[in-house]
């Protein structure tokens, strides 16, 4: 069976079950403005087209945005596992979509190839963007207060050192990062480290 690539949470799902609503012939159009936007990291659609799609889509300016969120996140993680259009139609399916399957394989089999080439030529280490130098934790116990107890809420705070090299006229930079994790949230957060693990090991 092949991997799902997509979340299973019920946000993503409403989110990209939107697509089943909008006819095919503009759903193409609607799919590929996405994805060779995102292959130039550029936002799809301008405030005035964005306007004029709530109209021909006939969805809100929410459920728009939602739709537009959830169809860059799908072809982001469909590029990023090189996936194959039949795989990402089988995540597609477990996600709930029917109708609109046939126009996101159309669509990743044609025009697939230009978010692969992109991404594969994208360098995350290249001067100029900020490069991780250190990692430090702690681990912070807050109090919280309630009519019944005091409970003590356990949290792992993680901070991150960046450093961004001198570019041309700017000059160098160095910041900080720091993020709190609950128990669950961290156990989260490490199983995703993991999946990036295996993917670099899959590639080296």
């Amino acid at each position: 069976m092949a991997e799902d690539i997509l979340p299973n949470s019920s946000s993503f799902r409403n989110s990209i079950q939107l697509a089943d609503r909008v006819p095919v012939d503009r759903l193409s159009l609607f799919l590929e403005r996405i994805i060779i936007k995102l292959a130039k990291e550029e936002k799809p659609f301008n405030e005035a087209e964005l306007s004029k799609l709530q109209q021909v889509l006939g969805l809100t300016s929410e459920q728009l945005e939602d739709l537009i969120d959830a169809c860059t996140f799908a072809f982001e993680q469909a590029a990023i596992h090189s996936v194959s259009a039949t795989n990402l139609v089988d995540s597609l399916k477990l996600s709930g979509l029917s109708s609109s399957l046939a126009a996101f394989q159309d669509l990743w089999t044609r025009s697939g190839h230009i978010l692969l080439t992109a991404f594969k030529e994208k360098s995350f280490g290249a001067p100029g963007n900020s490069q991780l130098v250190d990692v430090q934790w702690r681990v912070h116990v807050q109090v919280a207060s309630s009519n019944e107890r005091r409970q003590r809420e356990p949290m792992g705070i993680l901070q991150m050192n960046l450093s961004t090299p001198a570019k041309g006229y700017k000059t160098a930079v160095e910041k900080s990062l720091t993020l709190g994790f609950s128990h669950t949230e961290l156990f989260d957060f490490y199983e995703k480290l993991e999946q990036i693990q295996e993917q670099l090991d899959s590639l080296s």
